[in-house]
């Protein structure tokens, strides 16, 4: 991982010391929400001592927020400061916003992605939207349709187009002469396959693009999805469900060709509720594309019968949290750009130690 050092001084003028400086820009890149076992495991401290002292100061200094989940009694931290995101660059990160409402959106998915990257300090991680826009579309040559795409409507019908909104950690390594692409889906408390299922479709031409050249990893604190979530991953790459897909994709057109003629009458409440989840389901701008072609032609655009992908087997992976004290790799201050070649290589199951 590379940190700036430039940030690191930058951070250590509000009174922080070079490791909690660290640990705050870490934060700031991949969660925004942290957890004071985190900050113990960073600094490798078996007291509370370094931990309280550093919590007080951000605190006071109006840093970080504590919030008490409603389940649970673990308090969780935000680093919130807009202070601190200008000061390492980062003025326009949404991870210095709590989510709707105040509510703490999401943030037991940050924590625990942010566990997978105190685990992997030493790989090289593409931070914001723009880092994976560019190495994609410039460093891959992989058109910019091909990215996961989420369309946002504003009221006054203009339209902003945004890539990888899940937020989840990706890293490159380099394993020989082709770097690989190592995302990541971080499981939530719900553990719903067909969210996980949605994802790798969202991601799947991207994947496929990448041909053999990707890992995916399935990171959650329970062994319980990850049978389930491989074999989820499998038949959507796979092709097997394709047909099955453009049925969906067909009927999804058709509801909301009827709503937009107003022919609610038509429809039964059921339907209804299938079209309200498909402008959420289909929001990407090729979407957009195959329903406007749908509708002047009545066609529907081939789905692809054979993926690029030869085997969706191999670039599957499972990464289990088991929160504990454990000794990071020392300071990552201006390592080299160069990324890392250990990340992406295990063809087993991992989880930390």
């Amino acid at each position: 991982m590379r940190i700036p050092a430039d940030a690191i001084v930058s951070l250590r003028q509000f009174g922080y010391t070079a490791r909690e400086a660290e640990f705050l820009y870490i934060v700031a890149a991949h969660s925004g929400f942290f957890l004071q076992r985190q900050f113990m495991q960073f600094v490798d401290v078996a007291g509370r001592g370094p931990a309280t002292y550093f919590l007080k100061k951000a605190l006071e200094k109006k840093h970080v927020r504590e919030h008490l989940p409603e389940r649970g009694t673990q308090k969780i931290y935000h680093l919130f400061s807009r202070t601190i995101y200008n000061a390492i660059g980062k003025e326009n990160s949404h991870r210095r916003r709590p989510g709707r409402y105040g509510l703490l959106e999401k943030a037991a998915v940050r924590t625990t992605g942010l566990d997978f990257v105190l685990a992997h300090l030493g790989h090289y991680y593409l931070e914001e939207e723009r880092d994976k826009v560019r190495y994609f579309t410039e460093t891959k040559e992989i058109p910019i349709e091909s990215l996961p795409t989420k369309v946002f409507r504003g009221q006054d019908g203009t339209e902003t187009f945004h890539y990888f909104v899940e937020n989840f950690p990706v890293a490159v390594s380099s394993p020989g002469l082709m770097p690989i692409a190592n995302f990541t889906y971080i499981e939530d408390e719900i553990r719903s396959l067909q969210t996980f299922r949605s994802f790798v479709q969202r991601y799947r031409p991207l994947f496929e693009a990448l041909r053999s050249r990707f890992k995916l990893i399935f990171v959650s604190n329970s062994t319980r999805s990850f049978s389930s979530a491989r074999g989820a991953f499998i038949r959507e790459l796979s092709g097997t469900d394709r047909q099955r897909e453009q049925r969906t994709l067909a009927r999804f057109f058709w509801l909301r060709k009827m709503a937009e003629e107003k022919r609610f009458k038509e429809l039964n409440h059921k339907d209804v509720v299938e079209w309200q989840r498909g402008l959420k389901t289909y929001s990407e701008a090729k979407f957009e594309t195959q329903y406007q072609d749908w509708r002047q032609t009545g066609r529907l655009t081939a789905i692809a019968n054979k993926s690029a992908v030869r085997n969706p087997n191999d670039q599957f992976e499972t990464f289990l949290v088991v929160p504990n004290v454990r000794r990071f790799s020392p300071s990552a201050v201006e390592e080299p750009a160069q990324p890392s070649a250990q990340l992406g290589t295990p063809d087993h199951d991992t989880q930390t130690t």
